[in-house]
């Protein structure tokens, strides 16, 4: 007769494929925060939306938060080396970088990170990842604890709507995530119908935590919306504006953008709440986002006012934007 297995297993050597028994499973520390309840640490984090909507301005603002050690927008961070892929922005997001440290009266030499103005094809076979980590090696005095890849395009060698080939991205990012154990965020683009992310699903089953970027007109508010966080509860959305600053670049003024927590009037937050679908007085009245609060009475009295200056319409109970706000135009991200 076969004896039968110990109840508590002594499964204590460390190495590869580590088999832990109960009481050591339920001992393993909690995962941890890069910046608290936004990115995971060591996650993958895909970061989505239209062209527009402000994606880059967002990856930029938590990149240069975390190589600051500065808090993102009340979110605690944990401090480290950052690396942004800019496939897309090139010489071109120094402006926004500035912006940025000058706003914050953040010093260049106070942010610890590293920018890539070039695509590189990311994946299981990459030479040019064999280049990048190379250099990370020789040049570089810490290892990462974030890698932005500004977009997931222009970094992605094959067709993205094929399992195989984005599972051959996934495995150059788990690279990344396994040799530096960073976090890794994936700009990305979502389809024509704006309603997900572009190509095989095989990147959001892999992701950590999946966050949207959404605008209405090039004005309107950047909506940032929690759409799957793995280990913890979604957080509530978060809005923000662009601002305009004046920058100096090499002696010529100029003007760029920075990403800051929008100041939402009544009014305002009706139309933001309105920005991605309509909503009928219930789902607005339990529609709290970034936990702002609109009572009954000025609710109400909001959506009598824009209704009547022609902002919002009124179609079968529930409350849209009117073209006026849809249709605007949008600035590049």
């Amino acid at each position: 007769m076969m004896a039968s297995r110990p109840s508590i297993l002594a499964l204590t050597r460390p190495g590869p494929l580590r088999l832990f028994n109960t009481t050591e499973l339920l001992r393993l520390p909690p995962p941890r925060w890069l910046v608290q309840d936004i990115l995971p640490a060591g996650g993958l984090v895909g970061l989505y939306g239209p062209p527009g909507a402000g994606k880059s301005f967002i990856a930029i603002d938590l990149a240069l938060a975390v190589a600051s050690g500065r808090a993102w927008h009340g979110h605690s961070v944990e401090q480290g080396f950052a690396l942004y892929v800019s496939g897309e922005g090139g010489t071109g997001i120094g402006k926004r970088v500035q912006a940025w440290l000058s706003t914050n009266q953040v010093s260049a030499n106070d942010v610890n990170i590293a920018w890539l103005t070039e695509s590189m094809p990311i994946s299981s076979t990459s030479e040019d990842m064999d280049v990048l980590f190379g250099r990370l090696n020789n040049e570089v005095e810490q290892n990462p604890s974030l890698v932005v890849i500004d977009t997931l395009a222009r970094c992605f060698d094959g067709d993205e709507n094929l399992q195989e080939d984005m599972g051959r991205f996934i495995a150059g990012v788990d690279r990344l995530r396994r040799e530096f154990h960073a976090t890794v965020v994936v700009v990305h683009h979502t389809r024509l119908d704006a309603e997900r992310e572009r190509g095989s699903t095989a990147f959001r089953g892999a992701a950590d935590t999946m966050l949207s970027v959404a605008r209405k007109g090039s004005k309107g508010p950047i909506e940032l919306v929690c759409n799957k966080q793995k280990d913890a509860e979604e957080f509530g959305t978060l809005w923000f504006d662009l601002k305009v600053v004046p920058v100096t670049m090499r002696g010529v003024a100029d003007t760029s953008c920075i990403v800051q927590p929008m100041d939402l009037g009544r009014n305002t937050k009706i139309l933001a709440m309105l920005a991605q679908d309509p909503k009928t007085w219930t789902e607005l009245l339990r529609f709290q986002p970034n936990e702002f609060h609109i009572s009954k009475t000025s609710l109400y009295r909001g959506l009598r006012e824009l209704v009547k200056r022609g902002e919002i319409v009124k179609e079968n109970e529930s409350y849209a934007l009117t073209r006026f706000h849809i249709k605007q135009g949008v600035e590049p991200d």
